[in-house]
């Protein structure tokens, strides 16, 4: 029975993120854990703690109990599965802190999360906490962007410059998901020149064979803005509903995810994004 985390602050944005993931797995056996984290306000428990301890363990427990409601209410509005299990967790504490114990503790496999879009106030598309969740934990994730709908997977893009050496325990999630869903992998190849070096054409064939037996193509992008190229390949093919990237596959991760022109970039506020991290 598959794992999977759900963190939630109960916004619409998060909303949109459950209902995501109860989608796409609708027809497996999963249990979802969602997450709430709080805490009280820094300056506020400061002032607390020089008045009157008591108070601070009394709005602690507030905030406890209004975490446990909101899931809970949560919990009685998603689509009934039988194949479905859901737990709760309301965890004083960081954030990321909470993910990294939640993952290690819950065994958890995947997290699915809601991202702010290109259209957050001075944020890179990923937003805080979504990019915290993706850099300091080991954990596959579905970033859902806010105005993204669900839509089962049927073509997912793999970007690469074909420099990793690819293992298959990385992308047997990918491969899962294609299999899943009956989904069409695009491996997007984007370089100065149309020509692989002895080293990228063995990472190209191990990656070929991985992907025996499903739908997968290959596509080079030569001499065009790196950024731009993606976001014109996945319009132009119109029926792209997953990014995927491999996450230990860091230079190229940097360059599509952490620089200012990216929130240029419509595709981010629509197409979920699929992070694959190295198995250990």
């Amino acid at each position: 029975m598959k794992r999977i985390l759900l963190p939630t602050d109960f916004s619409s944005l998060s909303h949109n993120a459950v209902d995501y993931a109860l989608s796409l797995f609708a027809e497996q056996e999963c249990e979802f854990f969602l997450l709430n984290v709080y805490r009280v306000p820094f300056m506020t428990n400061e002032e607390l703690l020089e008045n009157d301890a008591q108070q601070l363990a009394t709005v602690e427990a507030e905030l406890y109990e209004t975490s446990q409601r909101g899931l809970k209410d949560l919990v009685s509005k998603v689509k009934k599965n039988k194949k479905h299990k859901f737990h709760v967790i309301s965890d004083y504490n960081f954030f990321i802190q909470s993910v990294k114990n939640c993952v290690e503790e819950k065994k958890i496999e995947l997290i699915v999360m809601g991202t702010k879009g290109a259209t957050g106030a001075k944020e890179i598309f990923l937003g805080s906490n979504t990019g915290d969740v993706l850099m300091k934990t080991d954990c596959n994730m579905i970033a859902v962007p806010e105005n993204a709908r669900y839509a089962s997977p049927k073509e997912i893009v793999l970007p690469t410059d074909f420099r990793l050496k690819y293992q298959r325990n990385d992308l047997e999630p990918l491969v899962q998901m294609a299999r899943m869903n009956d989904s069409r992998i695009r491996i997007l190849h984007f370089s100065e020149s149309d020509h692989l070096e002895a080293e990228q054409e063995g990472n190209k064939r191990i990656l070929d064979s991985y992907f025996e037996g499903l739908d997968h193509t290959y596509h080079t992008l030569t001499n065009i803005d790196f950024e731009e190229a993606l976001n014109c390949f996945t319009q132009s093919r119109g029926d792209v509903d997953m990014i995927a990237i491999i996450a230990g596959h860091y230079n190229f991760f940097q360059r599509l995810f952490f620089r200012p022109k990216v929130m240029e970039l419509s595709f981010h506020t629509k197409i979920p994004l699929f992070v694959l991290h190295h198995v250990k």
